[in-house]
């Protein structure tokens, strides 16, 4: 009769401990979902790529506390807006000046994720950098057209604001995916003296 309370109890014993160890493992258990990047970094995170944090988009992973702590990126497109006081000053000295809206995201792949997350995470800066990255591509590509040619090819015009735009992306790990003129406030009849056009660049 002892031994099979004693057997009883290491079963019990057993049982109540398996249920904890489940209980601690799942309550340690962070969901990312698809529009978020969750990043992995402390002991025992390092990817097959030889990175020191891991990277999971969708999906979920257990995070052990105090070792390991997880933060979480947006994939999500950031909509930034251009609108500058100051005119953009084409090839041919015209003022143009315009409204834009862009549409930046982070790329959702590891690699892309953990640059952004060097410069960015726990940052509020991420719109105003974009912002700035947008707006200096959108004058250096406005200075190699002439005002006829941004008129009537605003399509043209916004593909290589995304094209020179993406190449200082790359290191943020993001990308334009959209960039598109909304209105649009020039007077073609008035060209800036050379020292007008040096003084505003």
């Amino acid at each position: 009769m002892g031994m099979e309370v004693g057997v009883a109890g290491l079963i019990g014993m057993a049982v109540v401990c398996l249920g904890f160890f489940v209980w601690m493992i799942s309550s340690f258990y962070k969901r990312c979902p698809p529009n978020q990047a969750m990043i992995v970094s402390g002991m025992m995170s390092a990817d097959d790529a030889g990175n020191m944090s891991r990277v999971l988009i969708g999906g979920g992973s257990t995070v052990f506390p105090v070792i390991q702590q997880c933060n979480y990126l947006s994939l999500e497109c950031i909509p930034i807006e251009l609108n500058p006081e100051t005119p953009y000053i084409t090839r041919d000295g015209s003022q143009l000046k315009f409204k834009a809206i862009a549409q930046v995201k982070v790329k959702a792949d590891p690699g892309s994720v953990l640059a952004a997350a060097e410069h960015f995470l726990g940052s509020a800066k991420i719109d105003e950098t974009v912002k700035e990255i947008m707006l200096g591509h959108t004058r250096a590509v406005a200075g190699t057209m002439t005002h006829t040619d941004v008129l009537h090819d605003q399509i043209g015009f916004s593909n290589a604001v995304m094209a020179s735009s993406n190449e200082s992306f790359k290191k943020f790990g993001m990308v334009a995916v959209s960039y598109s003129i909304q209105e649009m406030d020039s007077d073609p009849a008035l060209l800036l003296s050379a020292a007008s056009v040096k003084k505003l660049i």
